[in-house]
């Protein structure tokens, strides 16, 4: 099966794109592209059926109009309309035109006789055989300014419009209008009212070709069907046969159905087909249209040499409608039959039935019942003669016991998250006939066990108010299978995060190492001693960053398989932040100044000296790193039985919405500056283990203070 956007221009394209983009879809969803292509096909196949339908009545009156109409139901707007116009006159003309209800029509006041030169914006875009895609009219091209006008006098919110050819040439238009709504036209809603335009200019033809020639009866059949033009658009098959039921053209749709050729196919009798039931025949040689499902055995048309086919011992599932065609005096000039191919559909709804039939036969093992609600008795049973081994089922055998009489009872039973969701979003509803069926995935707590259930409820026998009067259940206990999904989900997750976290370690990691072999090919080929000193500097700094980085990794590896080891002992925070502070001197950026006041009072507390130097110290790089001006100042405080440490700058800052993320792995908060990498996520882990906790205060442009709390008398883990 082609894709649906193989025929779409570069044009239909990026709209389609930029549609899908709007509504935050992926157009990788394979089951909700294939759901949305099936309806828009169901949809699509009867709207053709109708119109042709309708087109091949002869001497019908307002056929066109009743063909928009058509056209404005399958599209959901407000207005249908035609334009008119020949090369050499000055003017053109609306010259049909429906409107839905409540829309007024303006074809007769506003839109006959108007000039070409008054809009030609819109001329030149279809004689350029462009489509006119507006999905908000108040954002028109600039050179569209009269077009604008006159749109919105008729109140119009968005339109789409598409060249009609006659003959290979332009000849006007046709037209949708939403007045009540805006519309967001999509590449898919462009390519299915091409393929109806062509159906309706067969209509159009008609009318001008009235009045210029006459044509022998077969000759005016063939040029009102123009099934030339529907073969190529339809993916449905089309037979054409005299009013003697002669086959007299067929579309390749049809071939492909019925795996034959042009030539074997011509000159074919219908009444003759084996597999055609005779009552079909009847009524179409009386000329009555027929409608009906073909069971079509190929073995059939073999045996009786009716025409060879590459489709042998098969047998495909068609939907068939004929229509009789006849003049204007109601003489029947022969039939055309319409050829759906739902074998395809068949087999599901055949593999559909099957499932079903085994899910019944599931019913007797497993932990499944079906319970009943009796509405009039508030009553609640369960059926248990279909599962045999009940006694062996904790689940099954607390139900049997009978303790759920009522609907109050199973009410009481259903877990507090889930009660408003079961009863008054789908049980109540169910109760009151607002819906007939639903599918419920819900927790129950049995002597204070909880099950996780999965249940297929529908309304049955109503009563004549259109409420059920019984309800009735296909329940099945999915515990295990609940856990393990839940814990699969856990795996997967775990998955992700592991292949994100290489991901972005392998880039942080090229990060440093593309600088430091750069920059050695230049120290080798400069001269100038200044020169190579900076060259060498940087080598120096993303040196000690890629040594930074490795060292994060290795102790995020221990972190992760629980190897990380810690030493706990007293330690004097005031020497442990001047060590941090006397190290951050020498890399702080000309223009920042380091603050840390060395006779800060004496703080002892029984912690990791090296965990906590590599907190400090990850903040004070990271405040370094996003620090241009101003200054930093390390600084701590104890409030009762708690020390807090804090790093404050005045860099960049961080905005609220990144605030939350900066403590996990290689976020980056600003394009212009390189990721935090692992240091901050290693900087939780640490503190929290520790005891304490971890957090940032932050206004974006004025900068960030960083802090971790400790308990000073620390006791988790023995020294």
């Amino acid at each position: 099966m082609s894709s649906v956007y193989a025929n779409y221009s570069r044009e239909d394209l990026i709209r389609e794109i930029e549609r899908l983009e709007a509504k935050g879809s992926s157009v990788t969803d394979e089951k909700a592209y294939r759901n949305r292509i099936l309806n828009n096909a169901i949809a699509l196949r009867k709207t053709f059926s109708d119109v042709l339908s309708l087109l091949m009545k002869s001497g019908q009156k307002d056929v066109i109009d009743q063909s928009l109409l058509i056209v404005l139901k399958f599209f959901d707007v407000d207005r249908v309309y035609i334009g008119n116009y020949e090369d050499d006159k000055p003017t053109f003309d609306f010259t049909h035109e429906v409107t839905g209800q409540g829309v007024i029509s303006m074809r007769e006041d506003l839109l006959v006789g108007m000039p070409k030169k008054d809009f030609p914006w819109w001329i030149k875009t279809i004689n350029d055989r462009k489509d006119i895609v507006i999905d908000d009219v108040t954002r028109m091209p600039e050179e569209a300014i009269a077009e604008q006008k006159i749109l919105m006098l008729q109140e119009v919110k968005s339109l789409l419009v598409i060249p009609i050819f006659f003959e290979g040439d332009i000849n006007g238009f046709i037209g949708l209008d939403s007045v009540k709504k805006r519309r967001n036209w999509s590449a898919l809603d462009v390519e299915n009212l091409r393929m109806l335009t062509d159906i309706i200019s067969i209509a159009i033809e008609r009318e001008m070709a009235q009045g210029m020639m006459e044509h022998s009866m077969k000759q005016v059949l063939r040029s009102e069907a123009k099934f030339q033009i529907i073969f190529d658009k339809l993916p449905w098959g089309v037979e054409l046969y005299d009013e003697k039921g002669i086959l007299l053209d067929i579309n390749n749709a049809d071939l492909e159905i019925f795996g034959t050729t042009r030539e074997e196919a011509i000159g074919l009798n219908a009444f003759e087909n084996p597999n055609i039931p005779d009552w079909a025949n009847v009524k179409l040689k009386n000329g009555e249209d027929v409608e009906f499902l073909l069971k079509y055995n190929f073995k059939k048309v073999a045996e009786k040499g009716y025409y060879s086919s590459t489709v042998t011992d098969q047998i495909k599932h068609l939907r068939v409608k004929g229509v009789v065609l006849k003049d204007t005096q109601g003489q029947q000039l022969g039939f055309f039959y319409i050829v759906f191919d739902d074998t395809e559909s068949y087999h599901k709804t055949e593999e559909i039935q099957y499932n079903l039939t085994k899910l019944k036969a599931a019913v007797d093992t497993g932990e499944s019942v079906i319970w009943e609600y009796d509405i009039a008795t508030d009553s609640l049973s369960v059926d248990f003669s279909l599962n045999d081994d009940v006694e062996n089922s904790l689940f099954l055998t607390y139900l049997k016991q009978d303790r759920f009489g009522c609907m109050a009872d199973f009410i009481e039973t259903l877990h507090p998250d889930d009660q408003y969701k079961v009863y008054n979003r789908q049980f109540k509803r169910l109760l009151t006939g607002e819906i007939d069926k639903y599918v419920s995935v819900y927790r129950r707590i049995f002597d204070g066990k909880v099950y996780w259930l999965n249940s297929n409820v529908r309304a049955y026998r109503y009563t004549e108010d259109g409420k059920p009067s019984k309800i009735i259940s296909y329940t099945s206990n999915i515990t295990d299978q609940r856990e393990i999904e839940l814990e699969l989900l856990k795996v997967k997750e775990a998955d992700k995060l592991k292949s994100a976290f290489l991901a972005n370690m392998s880039h942080e990691i090229r990060t440093p190492l593309n600088a430091i072999v750069g920059f050695s090919d230049l120290v080798a080929e400069a001269d100038d001693p200044e020169e190579q000193a900076t060259y060498l500097d940087i080598i120096h700094k993303n040196n000690d960053l890629l040594l930074n980085l490795i060292g994060d990794i290795l102790d995020f590896s221990k972190i992760e398989s629980g190897m990380l080891k810690y030493n706990i002992e007293d330690v004097s925070i005031r020497d442990l932040c001047t060590e941090v502070y006397m190290g951050g001197t020498l890399k702080v950026k000309p223009g920042v100044k380091l603050l840390y006041d060395r006779n800060s009072p004496q703080v002892i507390v029984r912690t990791d000296p090296q965990r906590i130097t590599q907190v400090v110290t990850n903040f004070l790089n990271n405040a370094i790193k996003f620090t241009e001006e101003g200054s930093i100042t390390i600084y701590y405080e104890t409030a009762e039985d708690t020390l807090k440490v804090s790093v404050k700058d005045t860099g960049i800052g961080i905005s609220e919405e990144n605030r939350p993320r900066v403590f996990e792995r290689f976020i980056k908060i600003n394009d212009f500056h390189q990721g935090t990498g692992l240091g901050l996520t290693i900087s939780k882990t640490i503190i929290e283990y520790l005891g304490g906790t971890i957090g940032v205060d932050s206004v974006k442009g004025e900068g960030s203070t960083f802090w971790f709390t400790l308990p000073l008398h620390y006791k988790g883990i023995n020294a």
